[in-house]
């Protein structure tokens, strides 16, 4: 396989059908032939267009910690080596709103992150990066060291890193990140502020957006699934987008 999108489904907070979303949109909104990968515990359910292989724990003692996502790190398993190539990876819970073809961009030798902490929060390019794992691009044949490193001696990886992605980014033989225009937060850029959003659905995404990230609270499907208020106080979490209806609408048909 030489371009996959990638993806990684453990335990029980998403579904197959949150997988099966994501790869709808993704077929199409990009010009890009390319595999769907998913690595499951659990396949049931998953659209016959996607590929599912078991999440590869060879070398593990135990499963790594689901606190923190840690269980990324089998993304850059060995075994895997053979059955992938060149990779673009996205979390379940992130909503495709333009065209992804530049995500797939050759990263070469580079782990491609996004970038998290005030400069993604801030939409301020001067501020120092900080490595986030919601979005990466790899080949990874230059990559699997992160997951020996991590096998050898996981309980230090958790001593010395609270996240997984802090682990990867300092792991990497060698990082660089996604335009920062290029992934949206829903938190930090669309979502309203308190008292604005019992008035006004939070803001569209902007033109230049590919990807919104949806990092933590609240999730997707607790926007377009529930009729209940989908946030926290301070905020008030009734009116839903028509964007992410539209969206939700559209990928969810069989």
């Amino acid at each position: 396989m030489k371009n996959v999108m990638l993806t990684i489904k453990w335990g029980t907070e998403f579904s197959a059908d949150h997988v099966n979303i994501l790869f709808k949109a993704a077929c199409s909104n990009t010009s890009q032939k390319f595999d769907f990968v998913c690595l499951t515990d659990n396949p049931d359910g998953l659209d016959g267009g996607i590929i599912s292989y078991p999440i590869p724990q060879t070398g593990l003692k135990e499963f790594p910690k689901s606190q923190g996502a840690w269980p990324k790190v089998c993304l850059f398993h060995p075994d895997l080596l053979g059955k992938i190539e060149q990779v673009l990876f996205l979390d379940i819970d992130t909503v495709i709103t333009g065209n992804i073809d530049p995500l797939f961009n050759d990263p070469g030798d580079k782990l491609r992150m996004l970038s998290c902490g005030p400069r993604w929060r801030n939409f301020d390019a001067s501020l120092p990066c900080q490595p986030a794992s919601g979005v990466l691009s790899y080949n990874l044949k230059c990559h699997t060291n992160i997951f020996e490193q991590f096998k050898n001696n996981p309980d230090q990886a958790y001593s010395n890193f609270e996240l997984e992605q802090t682990f990867l980014g300092n792991t990497a033989n060698a990082v660089d990140y996604f335009p920062l225009e290029w992934v949206q937060s829903f938190k930090y850029h669309l979502r309203r502020q308190f008292i604005a959003d019992i008035f006004l659905p939070p803001k569209n995404p902007s033109e230049k957006s590919i990807l919104v990230a949806f990092h933590g609270y609240p999730r997707p499907h607790q926007i377009w699934g529930q009729r209940q208020q989908w946030a926290r106080f301070p905020r008030c979490g009734v009116r839903r987008p028509k964007w992410m209806m539209d969206y939700f609408e559209t990928y969810s048909k069989s």
